[in-house]
């Protein structure tokens, strides 16, 4: 499973960070699509970065999160993982469905209080908490309204890291058929795995491609079984396709029960995901990394 489904805890807004009321301009960035950990080395030795205040906005495609240093940056780690005490190792837990971890290493001080929590209240970023300072340990968690994809920035003058984190998909439910990818198309199918995951709402289906480029990409559901969704991937040639992982996956989720993948001799490959009822769903084609996502409702 991707996320994990701590009790919410609601606590009362307190002034520990300050909203910066930022909309998004011409210049905002795009959503961040990318999941896995990100690490981050110092820009300054470990006695000298000093935390010095937490601040939150609002964009069209993502919320941010900043934390505002003097004498440079320390090293971070930021993934998706339980919030817990830096110096106890107790579980913190956090509002919404979603933890994402934030630990700085190489801080000597700050004049942040770290009982402080505040519910910022935008469409992903619902709570900020920290675990603590211990050490030069620094750990603070973002409570979110679901594992979105997220990116960190390094920025100066003055020193900060940002954290980014995107909103949910936007895109309605629906049954029509799906058709995607254009040419240049790769020359074959290349799959480097499935992943699946429940998600407040949906569960989504995620097949790892390794060509920079998508294939032709057709998503329906199918005549004879309607409650199976076929997944077509046709290349440029008739290439065997690449397929690495299981072909045959048990998924049990609310509505994805299996994922079965079969590979033609003519190049093409048809994944289809089994589901306990005909809903809606939703196609996205997400790049760095290439993959296809497919949203089934609850």
């Amino acid at each position: 499973m991707w996320i994990k489904y701590p009790l919410a805890v609601v606590a009362l807004a307190t002034p520990l960070l300050v909203a910066t009321g930022a909309a998004a301009g011409t210049a905002d960035l795009p959503a961040p699509t990318r999941t896995a950990p990100v690490v981050g080395t110092a820009t300054a030795p470990p006695d000298r970065p000093v935390l010095t205040g937490v601040r939150h906005g609002r964009h069209d495609r993502y919320d941010r999160v900043v934390f505002d240093f003097a004498g440079g940056t320390p090293a971070y780690r930021v993934e998706y993982a339980p919030l817990e005490g830096v110096a106890s190792g107790h579980p913190i837990p956090l509002d919404g469905p979603a933890d994402l971890r934030i630990a700085f290493t190489g801080v000597p001080s700050t004049t942040v209080n770290m009982n402080k929590v505040v519910n910022p209240g935008y469409p992903t970023l619902r709570q900020v908490k920290f675990g603590g300072a211990f050490e030069g340990h620094i750990v603070a968690g973002l409570g979110l309204a679901d594992r979105v994809g997220f990116r960190v920035l390094r920025l100066s003058n003055p020193p900060r890291i940002a954290v980014d984190v995107a909103h949910q998909p936007t895109q309605p439910f629906g049954t029509a058929r799906f058709q995607g990818g254009a040419p240049p198309l790769p020359d074959i199918v290349s799959i480097g795995g499935v992943r699946t995951g429940a998600h407040p709402g949906y569960d989504r289906l995620v097949v790892d491609l390794r060509t920079a480029r998508f294939p032709l990409i057709n998503v329906a559901y199918t005549v004879p079984n309607p409650t199976r969704v076929y997944i077509g991937l046709v290349p440029l040639t008739t290439a065997p396709a690449q397929i690495a992982g299981p072909r045959q996956i048990h998924v049990g989720l609310t509505r994805l029960r299996a994922v079965s993948i079969v590979a033609h001799e003519n190049g093409t490959v048809a994944v289809f995901a089994d589901t306990s009822k005909r809903t809606g769903f939703r196609v996205m084609l997400l790049t760095n990394p290439t993959r296809l996502v497919v949203d089934v409702k609850h």
